[in-house]
């Protein structure tokens, strides 16, 4: 299972999108099942990532903190556990992803911590600091990297740092105009995804069989620095979104950087498909795909639209939800597209149907098609949810619900500070509205209030009401 992190569906051309960002996914597409309504777990790393692992909605695994863990009830509930007979293998860019790998690593074989394939990393920090990690990163990167205005808290200190890292890196640095790829921008966290391949092919050849492995790698995660040859592919281009509203969760992007941001995460995608191009041809070349499943996808989506930049705000539109999956089979000369609507939490119990394993009772999701004995409704429910605050009693404070049912798709929000409203919804009919652009709440109340039902029944069953 090859992972590459924030990555929409919305942006890649084999489903449609406009700009050409996959060319070599088209072509693979041909040999592969490739799926068109695939709906992540969540909307950042952990809850997204929590899903596909464990094969459970957030409303059972419960990983919705940044950093955070499944509840330690399923910690033996995962996709490692299921396969104990297989080599288990796995590795991520991600610390986010790397502090669940932790959680289950008494099912994994060898795992690689994140720092492993990183050129420098901020493991000093980490490890230093691991009780108070995300206080540690900002402080570093405001004491040692030049922001974006160019200032740093510590100038002169900032400069030096500078100077070293471009002598340290000088040999990529040409091949990165825009800086070369690393986590989060908080400085030392430079990787390649060349590098990161070919580890991955030079570990692959030497597997005990049968192995089960899941490399979660960073691209097209922010920063979007992408290669030389795909810089600017996209300029003046001339493609323009759709203008949706601002939404009241907006973060007050400003309409220069949303483009700039916008372009420059298309062209990361180019840098994505190509690697993954190699990453295929290779393992085809040596035989490895002869007996191996090949399964792409990712955790979750990235947005640039109404006013929101990136995945860090609770929504659930259809850029942060709407993810990649293919899956080529060994030996699979032909293609096969999936319309139905399709889970993350669903490859476990796939994974285990195509090895002759049953799926556990404690596992949500269903069996892909076409692989499923039974036919799979074209537009199952799908439901997911974001938890920020609590009261002091437990029930839930603030929050973000989102039910998909047949061509509608409801979002609810309650408890923000920044609502005018106690409860904000947002419907939209996605056959006749895929970019949500036309909110229905008002004029279609009647399955408004059926899907918050839905909803407000398994919110109290998570309460224990």
């Amino acid at each position: 299972m090859v992972v590459f992190d924030a990555w929409s569906a919305e942006n890649v051309s084999l489903y449609g999108y406009s700009r050409r960002t996959t060319p070599n996914l088209e072509r693979l597409a041909e040999k592969a099942i490739v799926y068109h309504n695939h709906i992540a777990g969540g909307h950042f790393t952990t809850p997204g990532t929590a899903s596909l692992l464990t094969g459970t909605t957030p409303w059972q695994h419960r990983a919705f903190k940044h950093n955070a863990t499944v509840n330690a009830a399923r910690a033996g509930q995962n996709l490692f556990h299921t396969f104990s007979g297989y080599h288990r293998v796995a590795y991520t860019h991600n610390p986010l992803a790397n502090t669940l790998l932790e959680q289950f690593i008494a099912d994994i074989n060898q795992h690689y911590p994140w720092q492993h394939l990183y050129l420098e990393s901020d493991q000093f920090v980490n490890t230093v600091f691991q009780n108070d990690l995300d206080t540690a990163l900002i402080g570093w990167r405001r004491a040692m990297k030049r922001l974006d205005e160019g200032n740093s808290y510590l100038l002169y200190l900032s400069q030096i740092y500078e100077s070293l890292k471009r002598r340290r890196l000088a040999n990529l640095l040409p091949n990165f105009p825009r800086d070369i790829p690393n986590y989060n921008g908080l400085g030392l966290n430079y990787f390649t995804l060349e590098q990161g391949i070919d580890w991955l092919l030079s570990l692959a050849g030497g597997l005990p069989q049968p192995f089960l492995g899941y490399f979660h790698f960073l691209p097209p995660h922010d920063p979007y620095n992408t290669r030389r040859e795909f810089v600017d592919t996209f300029a003046n281009d001339g493609y323009r979104p759709p203008e949706a509203p601002l939404h009241p969760l907006d973060q007050t992007i400003d309409a220069p950087r949303m483009e700039r941001q916008h372009r420059w995460y298309d062209e990361y995608i180019l840098y994505v498909d190509a690697e993954f191009n190699r990453l295929y041809h290779t393992l085809k070349e040596n035989g490895i795909l002869e007996n191996t499943w090949l399964i792409l996808t990712s955790d979750h989506g990235e947005m640039f639209a109404r006013g929101i930049l990136g995945h860090i705000m609770p929504v659930f539109h259809q850029p942060i939800v709407h993810i990649p999956l293919m899956i080529f089979p060994p030996g699979q000369s032909s293609r096969t597209d999936i319309h139905n609507r399709t889970a993350a939490i669903d490859l476990l119990p796939t994974l285990l149907h195509l090895t002759g394993q049953p799926t556990p009772d404690w596992a949500e999701g269903e069996i892909l098609p076409p692989f499923s004995p039974k036919t799979p409704p074209a537009d199952r429910d799908v439901t997911t949810l974001q938890i920020e605050k609590y009261h002091n009693d437990g029930s839930v404070a603030e929050a973000t619900l989102m039910l998909m049912r047949e061509n509608y798709k409801l979002m609810w929000y309650f408890g923000y500070d920044q609502l005018e409203e106690a409860n904000y919804i947002e419907l939209y009919d996605l056959d006749s509205d895929p970019d949500e652009l036309t909110n229905l709440y008002a004029e279609r109340q009647d399955i408004a209030r059926e899907m918050m039902a839905v909803l407000q029944a398994k919110l109290d069953a998570y309460e224990g009401k």
